[in-house]
């Protein structure tokens, strides 16, 4: 488990981050929206020194920084919440945690080792109902905090249901965004009595690119994708043939992939400051700039019930995963494979 923090005062001027990296971090940054606005991490700590008493140790889960080197992630993480802080005066200190399971995560959480966490929202289901707290903040996106998956095919494929999938080639949007993704697709295939994806698939192959997994389809490199609805709406923005080329399959109820909570129980003066700071982060100049850069519209708060729709779908595939388990599909199975 890495572990690093870093002292935040206020200072004169802000300072304004590199394009370079940041680029880098914008699917990152939609997976744990709030850790951008409010985790610090600019070096390595030295063990021997004890840090101040306002501390906020904040716990990422796996999954969380998909395909983005940890070292990178926390300085352009750092740059972004040194403006952010110091223009409300915060005074404090950011420890952030980087875990390589959720049950390490869960068991630091217990612990009290940690008083805020960002993880997906599966991960964050499976935690002990004493660990979830009534509230949670979520980003948005187009003023929604919630995601729709798209199924796409060629229209001139031959693929005109999920059955066709059978033995095919299909790509898969790999980030934060789409971590309800595989659960979902594997849901739809029981419905009709199909096999798990992974051996119903010619090929499953994760893309970090979403742009790149739909143009794939698009140029027949694949027979098809699974993505957000609002990475698809994208690329039909940008280039109008999409939405005549391909047909959407199917498309998920709506889904929260991902969530920042603080500990039940945990209160400090930096919590108290730092909650008005994440749901105004659209109220000021450094605010909007962290949200532009990071392809996010604002950060809300919301009861456990805004989950409802993600805890359905989650038991649909548990079920499903239970009525599949003591079958062994017959002859070698499908590949899977992983980019």
């Amino acid at each position: 488990m890495t572990i690093l923090y870093f002292q935040v005062r206020t200072a004169r001027g802000a300072l304004r981050p590199g394009r370079g990296p940041a680029q880098r971090l914008i699917w990152l940054a939609l997976g744990i929206g709030l850790l951008a606005a409010v985790c610090v991490s600019a070096a390595e700590a030295d063990q021997n020194v004890q840090p101040p008493r306002d501390l906020v140790r904040i716990g990422i889960a796996p999954g969380t920084w998909c395909g983005v080197n940890r070292n990178d992630a926390s300085a352009g993480i750092a740059a972004w919440t040194r403006t952010i802080l110091a223009q409300r005066g915060i005074d404090g200190v950011v420890q952030t945690k980087l875990f390589e399971t959720p049950e390490a995560l869960s068991q630091a959480l217990r612990s009290g080792q940690i008083d805020a966490v960002s993880m997906l929202t599966d991960q964050f289901l499976n935690l002990q109902m004493d660990l979830q707290p009534a509230e949670i903040f979520i980003s948005t996106k187009d003023h929604s905090f919630t995601e729709n998956y798209e199924l796409l095919v060629l229209q001139a494929g031959g693929i005109t249901n999920v059955a066709g999938l059978a033995g095919r080639k299909l790509l898969l949007q790999a980030n934060s965004r789409t971590s309800l993704a595989p659960q979902w697709l594997d849901t739809l295939l029981a419905r009709q009595s199909l096999r798990p994806a992974e051996f119903f698939l010619g090929a499953l192959t994760k893309i970090e690119s979403p742009s790149k997994a739909v143009l794939q389809v698009f140029f027949h490199q694949a027979d098809a994708c699974l993505v957000t609805s609002n990475v698809f709406a994208l690329a039909c923005e940008l280039n109008p043939q999409l939405r005549k080329q391909l047909r959407v399959l199917a498309v998920s109820p709506e889904v929260v992939p991902s969530l920042f909570f603080f500990r039940p129980g945990y209160a400090s003066k930096v919590r108290d400051q730092l909650e008005p700071s994440i749901l105004e982060l659209n109220k000021t100049s450094a605010g909007l700039e962290v949200l532009t850069v990071f392809q996010c519209d604002s950060m809300i708060k919301r009861p456990l019930s805004c989950l409802d729709g993600s805890r359905q779908l989650l038991a649909e595939y548990g079920r499903a995963q239970s009525r599949t388990a003591s079958i062994t599909p017959a002859g070698s199975l499908q590949s899977v494979n992983k980019k």
